[in-house]
């Protein structure tokens, strides 16, 4: 497989799911793999490779019920397109995500990082000072409605904001 775009969209009555099996080497294409997914708490994707991802964008958008997400073994080193990430992941006010770690993440290709935090309203704190925004072409409104703008190096990320 390829192609995992769109693969759980709109599964919004899942609350849990098992992937610690899948084989996700040759995968190029996650993009909206989660979209939609609200009722889903957690996902463990530690055993994910992403190693040949190109595509990453809306890969979990309006997943608001998530409490825990770890993306900390993510290899991004080829995906060229971040565009609403992590858009919507808002939860209510005493749940959602706080934090996510994307320290690790390699941005050197990618171009298109629009929406990426957009209305992470329950994230909190965000470490993105090693990201390479050197080929990003589009930021608008990638921290736009999300507390965690207060933590990062804003100089770096100054179209990331709302537009007006």
């Amino acid at each position: 497989v390829t192609d995992m775009s769109s693969m759980f969209t709109l599964c919004s009555s899942l609350t849990s799911l098992d992937l610690s099996n899948f084989d996700t080497s040759n995968v190029t294409d996650m993009s909206s793999m989660f979209t939609l997914c609200s009722s889903l708490t957690s996902l463990d994707l530690s055993n994910f490779d992403t190693s040949n991802v190109t595509d990453m964008s809306s890969m979990f958008t309006l997943c608001s019920s998530l409490t825990s997400l770890d993306v900390s073994n993510f290899d991004t080193s080829k995906v060229t397109n971040m565009s609403g990430m992590f858009g919507g992941l808002y939860g209510f006010p005493s749940m959602g995500i706080e934090k996510i770690n994307v320290s690790n993440f390699d941005t050197s290709q990618v171009t298109d990082m629009s929406f990426m935090f957009y209305n992470c309203s329950s994230l909190t704190s965000l470490d993105v000072s090693n990201f390479d925004t050197s080929n990003v072409t589009d930021m608008n409104n990638m921290f736009c409605k999300c507390p965690a703008w207060d933590t990062v190096d804003q100089t770096k990320f100054k179209f990331g904001t709302c537009a007006d």
